[in-house]
């Protein structure tokens, strides 16, 4: 079956470059980015963690579903990275199957002093690196309760971190029901 995995995590954690590992582990595979399709917006763009940003989170979450879903149709597994969280999983995760896919969907995790200072490394990037807004994201991700199944420490180099997530797709324990599959910690 087609799969679709989702990489979240906190800014910070490490998803763009264990999304690319992981999407170099299938052939053919396909890396989709959140934050390129954000980069498209020309005109009107807002900050994406302020709660005005709603309207256009929703449009770009629309977007890269829709992307995602016609390149695992086409037989690549796909590899979505961005900040994703449980809610916007459970619909992507229920349009999948009423398609034929798999949804596979896991959350890195690493505490904020190791997130920020490889923030720090990377630089600025499209967006400024400011302290504030990226704690506050990084807390978001303290308040989920999520099944422990979906979790994978990333604290360790990039090349653990895909292994870890692998074996976590190849055992089962990353695929979503499209119901909520939450407090399971």
């Amino acid at each position: 079956m087609p799969s679709v995995i989702v990489v979240s995590g906190r800014p910070g954690v490490g998803k763009t470059t264990v999304s690319r590992l992981v999407a170099a582990a299938f052939d053919p595979s396909v890396h989709l980015q959140a934050d390129d399709l954000m980069a498209s917006i020309v005109s009107g763009w807002i900050d994406p963690n302020l709660p005005e940003a709603e309207q256009q989170n929703e449009a770009i979450g629309g977007v890269l579903a829709v992307s995602a879903m016609s390149f695992a149709r086409a037989g690549y597994t796909t590899i979505v990275d961005g900040f994703v969280f449980p809610e916007g999983v459970e619909g992507f995760a229920a349009a999948c199957a009423s398609r034929g896919l798999s949804c596979h969907y896991v959350v890195l995790t690493a505490d904020l002093d190791t997130c920020w200072e490889r923030a720090r490394r990377r630089g600025e990037g499209r967006w400024p690196l400011e302290f504030s807004p990226f704690a506050a994201v990084h807390g978001r991700f303290d308040d989920l309760d999520l099944d422990g199944r979906h979790m994978v420490e990333a604290l360790g180099s990039p090349e653990d971190t895909r292994d870890a997530v692998l074996s976590a797709f190849r055992a089962g324990r990353l695929i979503v029901t499209g119901q909520q599959e939450r407090g399971q910690r």
